[in-house]
């Protein structure tokens, strides 16, 4: 193993101490150091140890919750509620902060999973209807129109909103099918989010072809 002299670049052996080029000394716990930037040292993130606090609260009022549960009620009912708050607690607000996510990132995010929110709500609490029908549409709409809002806001130079346009088209269009094919009397929330988002895509393609083409491969690994 060889030192470092960072004053004029020259490999040391091991057993000496002494630079053979300048003279100066050569502080061995300095070797392994960057040679341009000896005294650096990487910023540690403050958020990190916050959120790992509250990723370790958060387990443990899910355990108490499971516990309390199963000693009141023998079952678990309510605090199937607390499981899908906390994982939607640390997918939608705990996790974007920790990884850094883009508006982008977070808007794509937003629409699947509280998609997939109001369906288990429906589905657990028997009271199908009210979120496919309106909720979700009403939702998913106003995350388009932001996303087509910012992207204007940009000039066009924000692309990376191109994402969530394409996921919620894909989303309403899988709804608007299975409405249709069941008979829903309230399909009009969804054809308008449907029509909205698509509209939103066909402008950009038309004003950016070759940007949003390039948007597509970059977001999505074509």
């Amino acid at each position: 193993m060889t030192h470092h002299c960072d004053f004029c670049g020259v490999d040391i052996e091991e057993n000496k101490t002494n630079c053979p080029l300048c003279g100066k000394s050569v502080n061995i716990d300095t070797v392994g150091k960057n040679k341009y930037f000896p005294n650096y040292t990487v910023p540690l993130d403050k958020r990190e140890p916050i959120i790992k606090i509250l990723e370790k609260l958060s387990l443990l009022a899910l355990v108490l919750c499971f516990a309390v549960d199963l000693f009141c009620t023998k079952t678990i009912t309510w605090s199937l509620y607390v499981l899908i708050g906390l994982f939607l607690n640390w997918v939608l607000v705990l996790r974007p902060i920790k990884k850094q996510f883009n508006i982008a990132q977070i808007l794509t995010q937003y629409s699947f999973y509280l998609s997939a929110f109001i369906i288990f709500l429906e589905l657990y609490t028997n009271t199908w209807g009210w979120g496919v029908m309106y909720a979700i549409p009403f939702m998913l709409l106003g995350f388009s129109v932001l996303s087509g809002i910012m992207t204007l806001a940009h000039g066009y130079v924000d692309f990376e909103m191109f994402k969530p346009m394409i996921i919620i088209a894909f989303l309403m269009t899988v709804a608007l099918i299975l409405l249709l094919c069941f008979d829903c009397p309230a399909v009009w929330p969804t054809l308008v989010t449907f029509l909205v988002s698509v509209s939103e895509i066909i402008l950009m393609f038309m004003f950016r072809f070759k940007r949003s083409i390039r948007s597509l491969k970059k977001n999505f690994g074509i």
